[in-house]
């Protein structure tokens, strides 16, 4: 399935996924552009504390203009990498693509936007369960994250949700994915970081 897998400087398949997702296409349907990434950078680095040679990471979601919610889970041990399922429950111990402790990763409030914490050395990356659920039937997309100061092409690693494909969640049920955030070996300075991703519905 085509993504964003392991994206970088010397991948040639950055610039064909750049030129693909220039997150311009649903920019009138996204909440992003009512965020100021930097000063959420700085709300995340100043609640965030990480150990030398490794980088905070504060992952989160513009949806508020839509009705779901996307919260970031432990994966099921035995789930793979873009495995993606539906299913007619909001009650997580029964997605099977999330852990069966159903534990949340660690999050820190950024006033509407809640990110999720992760730490990261260079060139490691995080599998997690991404679970979105909605009142309502939804079909839905994702651009790439805006990141500072990591992005696409410049730290960032993915494996992910962002690409030419919308989703769809069931009324009161649940939408789950297995994605991988993950940082570049060549970065130098190891400061907090964070990335957003831009929900979109079809309209």
């Amino acid at each position: 399935m085509a993504g964003c897998t392991e994206l970088g400087d010397d991948n040639p398949d950055t610039q064909e996924y750049l030129d693909n997702h220039d997150g311009s296409n649903n920019s009138n349907n996204s909440g992003i552009n009512n965020l100021d990434i930097e000063s959420l950078r700085q709300t995340f680095a100043e609640q965030t504390d990480s150990e030398d040679g490794t980088v905070a990471l504060g992952i989160g979601f513009a949806e508020d203009h839509l009705p779901i919610t996307s919260e970031l889970y432990e994966p099921d041990p035995d789930a793979s990498i873009s495995d993606t399922d539906s299913y007619e429950t909001t009650e997580l111990s029964d997605v099977d693509l999330v852990d069966d402790s159903v534990e949340k990763l660690p999050t820190v409030d950024a006033g509407k936007t809640t990110l999720y914490s992760v730490e990261l050395e260079p060139g490691e990356s995080r599998t997690m369960a991404i679970a979105v659920q909605s009142d309502e039937g939804l079909t839905f997309g994702a651009e790439r994250p805006e990141g500072q100061p990591y992005g696409i092409g410049s730290g960032l690693v993915l494996n992910c949700y962002c690409m030419d494909e919308m989703w769809n969640v069931p009324a009161d049920g649940t939408w789950a994915r297995v994605i991988e955030v993950g940082l570049e070996e060549n970065i130098d300075n190891t400061e907090s970081g964070v990335a957003v991703y831009s929900v979109f519905d079809e309209e």
